[in-house]
């Protein structure tokens, strides 16, 4: 089969898009304002919940939960938050900045959050689940939400990786107080840069405004009670914050965006469903645990039976065309920062996300790669992983090099 070029990102951006954004920058309103509203109240609409609040990235909007539950619930110092091992590193470090303490949890098969490991790290100063479904995979919903209710923990979701998944027909983001996504340019869909948290509770989508701006009472309803001590309320501030706004520009690229996004989805789960047919029988390597009624997958995960093989796939596959990389950013309690920040958090035995952090590679999937190209990406692992074991065989001073192609 000719070599291919397939990317973990591809420009979806045409004519549409820039039209958006030239007629926007024409009308001279470039900052948050009228646009990024008419964003939030669509993406909110579409996912099914009552209120959207964008902001500039998914790692601000997981910032903004974090400092809500300090805000609005009262969260101690040294309260524990359960989170996931695997994830990426802007899911843990708002708790630790908070002070709270994150409990890092073994995973499963679907990569994301185990329920047995869940419930080894509870303890009575458990205050939440900071739940994450990783690459477009659902967590195990029902069972968490009923040890939520039975524990009287607070639920929130990191869904920036699984924008559309649902559980029994229920869009990830509305099963926690508040849900958050990304719409960086590698993901379901994109605004460049971008994020949004939902909710259904109108309190929380209050707060969470004001601490994306500034902390000021301007634009809440917070700011009736001020009215008669302030000739001005637009200046006036109640709550800490920050600047964490987006701007009407990126909201633009959104409003078109995700007018596509039903569409993309579609062939994004077609995509997996024929990667899994090919590969699920294979004892070369073993595939992340997909739910097809589920999931909107990010992209094909798998792990190989070692890490040798792995490294070796990693460093291969680009010379075939096809980009691809570890999964997330592994286990977390192996990296640098974490092993600097050792007791700023308490993690179970993790050797599920070990095995992740070892042997877990994912290819791209998104709604430009058609049959042809699922069917090269996962002949060309199946390929280089026999070019592996041949390798082990033979004397590698001995080998060829002409064996891995060109």
């Amino acid at each position: 089969m000719e070599k291919m070029e397939i990317k973990l990102m591809h420009d979806s951006f045409t004519e549409e898009e820039l039209d958006a954004v030239m007629n926007c920058l024409r009308s001279g309103e470039y900052t948050q304002g009228r646009i990024v509203k008419e964003f939030e109240e669509a993406f909110a609409r579409w996912n099914g919940s009552k209120y959207g609040v964008m902001v500039n990235s998914g790692s601000s909007a997981n910032l903004i939960m974090v400092a809500l539950l300090k805000e609005k619930y009262d969260f101690q110092d040294g309260d524990e938050i359960i989170v996931p091992s695997v994830t990426w590193p802007t899911t843990i470090y708002p708790l630790i900045q908070y002070n709270l303490k994150p409990v890092l949890c073994d995973v499963d098969e679907s990569f994301n959050i185990s329920l047995e490991s869940i419930r080894r790290m509870l303890s009575p100063r458990t205050k939440a689940i900071f739940l994450v479904h990783l690459l477009g995979q659902p967590a195990n919903m029902s069972e968490i939400i009923q040890l939520c209710k039975d524990k009287n923990i607070i639920l929130i979701e990191d869904c920036c990786e699984s924008l559309g998944s649902s559980y029994n027909k229920i869009k990830v983001g509305n099963f926690g107080i508040m849900g958050s996504f990304s719409f960086y340019f590698g993901h379901h869909m994109t605004t460049i840069e971008g994020g949004m948290v939902v909710t259904d509770d109108s309190e929380i989508y209050d707060l969470l405004k004001s601490i994306r701006s500034h902390g000021w009472v301007r634009g809440s309803s917070r700011v009736e009670k001020y009215k008669a001590l302030y000739d001005n309320t637009d200046f006036i501030f109640d709550m800490m914050g920050y600047n964490l706004r987006s701007t009407n520009i990126n909201a633009a690229l959104g409003l078109i965006q995700l007018k596509k996004l039903d569409s993309s989805l579609l062939v994004r789960k077609k995509n997996h469903e024929l990667f899994e047919s090919i590969l699920r029988n294979s004892k070369k390597v073993k595939l992340q645990k997909v739910n097809f009624g589920e999931t909107t997958s990010f992209s094909f995960g798998l792990l190989c039976n070692s890490k040798e093989e792995r490294d070796f796939v990693l460093k291969y596959l680009p010379k075939q065309g096809i980009e691809c990389r570890p999964i997330v950013a592994g286990n977390l309690i192996r990296q640098p920062v974490f092993q600097k920040l050792k007791n700023k958090y308490i993690n179970d035995i993790c050797l599920y996300a070990d095995a992740i952090h070892d042997n877990g590679l994912y290819l791209p999937n998104n709604q430009f790669i058609d049959e042809e190209k699922v069917k090269y990406m996962a002949e060309k692992v199946i390929e280089l992983l026999n070019i592996y074991e041949k390798l082990n065989i033979v004397n590698s001073r001995g080998f060829k090099n002409d064996l891995l192609g060109k």
